[in-house]
């Protein structure tokens, strides 16, 4: 479904248009800066100590990170605005590195040199973060000189999902995070990709005042209302959110809740869930059961001449004992021991099939 503010991403043309000055402004736009830029020295990316950095300012306020202005504006493949509303109210947790990822830090040097190359200017990844109003953002490349007055930021990326062959191309994500770099540092921003082609394409991404504008409201609107913990505005998001995300924003209450027959179709589909889940667990079990009967000590299955099922021993899970550890080493077991985050459970009741 498209976004509300796709709007703003009509007319951009394969001619890239350059920036405006500094200190000037189109009619029924506001100034592009509006609080004093903040450098942050950047921790080792993708830890807690970055991830923080992008979680909170200074004066604990929520701060968001350009990559997240795509899920602001609902304009994200993956994440939801719901989805960035559960992560900035809740502790940032550091993820382990995909391959995805991983490949895309393996090239992103190379093509930052590849970038400065088609400029004509050297550049180099900073080890500043910048922040300005609501936005704390993380630059995969910029102008050599002094990280604190950058004249170019360049952002990489790799793709497997797009062919771009020119602006038309840009994908509305990699526009609305371009566009976030944009309204913090005031400068050009280009983009270099290497597509699902393994092509590699730049572009400099067109000013978009009003695409700016947006991003400077809607930032300040969605943050304030983590920093308020506005139930209204929650409750705009709800619809979007899984059990496990509610059950993070909001506790338990000694109460009871009258549903209608719409949502009590839910509690049967709940039950019904339950009830197929059981009889696939009995069926699994009991085809198990038959085909070792049939199998004994032999590995291997064929059908026809083609193998169709393996039966092979696995060596044992190591296993610690817990029970004999806590008894002779209690204070260790007290340092390594983590808490985890309260749970809900739903349970059936008064339900055929209750479980």
């Amino acid at each position: 479904m498209p976004s509300k503010y796709s709007g703003l991403l009509y007319g951009i043309s394969a001619t890239p248009l350059r920036s405006t000055s500094r200190h000037t402004t189109r009619k029924g736009h506001t100034r592009m800066t509006t609080t004093p830029l903040t450098l942050i020295e950047k921790p080792p990316h993708g830890t807690l100590a970055w991830l923080m950095n992008r979680h909170r300012d200074h004066l604990g306020r929520c701060t968001l990170g350009a990559s997240d202005a795509p899920a602001l504006l609902n304009a994200s493949p993956f994440t939801s605005r719901a989805d960035l509303y559960h992560s900035k109210s809740t502790t940032p947790q550091v993820s382990e590195t995909t391959a995805v990822m991983q490949v895309g830090n393996i090239l992103e040097g190379a093509l930052v040199t590849e970038l400065g190359k088609r400029l004509g200017i050297e550049m180099h990844t900073p080890h500043t973060m910048y922040r300005r109003d609501r936005f704390t953002v993380t630059l995969d490349a910029i102008d050599v000189g002094t990280d604190t007055t950058p004249a170019v930021i360049g952002e990489v990326k790799t793709t497997r999902r797009h062919r771009i062959s020119d602006i038309s191309d840009v994908p509305n994500d990699y526009l609305w995070q371009c566009w976030a770099q944009m309204l913090v540092l005031d400068r050009p921003v280009y983009l270099i990709v290497l597509d699902r082609d393994l092509m590699i394409s730049h572009y400099e991404i067109p000013r978009n005042d009003q695409a700016l504008d947006t991003l400077r409201s809607e930032s300040e609107k969605f943050c304030h209302a983590v920093d308020m913990r506005d139930e209204q505005h929650l409750a705009t998001l709800i619809d979007e959110m899984s059990a496990e995300q509610i059950t993070d924003l909001m506790r338990p209450q000694a109460k009871s809740v009258e549903i209608d027959a719409e949502q009590y179709q839910w509690v049967r589909e709940l039950a019904d869930a339950r009830d197929l889940k059981r009889q696939a667990e009995q069926l699994e079990q009991a085809a198990k059961d038959s085909i070792a009967r049939f199998m004994l000590d032999a590995e291997i299955a064929t059908h026809g001449g083609t193998k169709v099922l393996t039966w092979k021993e696995q060596a044992g899970r190591e296993t610690v004992d817990v029970a004999r550890l806590r008894a002779e080493h209690p204070d260790l077991v007290a340092e390594f021991t983590k808490q985890g985050s309260p749970s809900r459970v739903m349970r059936l009741s008064n339900t055929k099939g209750n479980n």
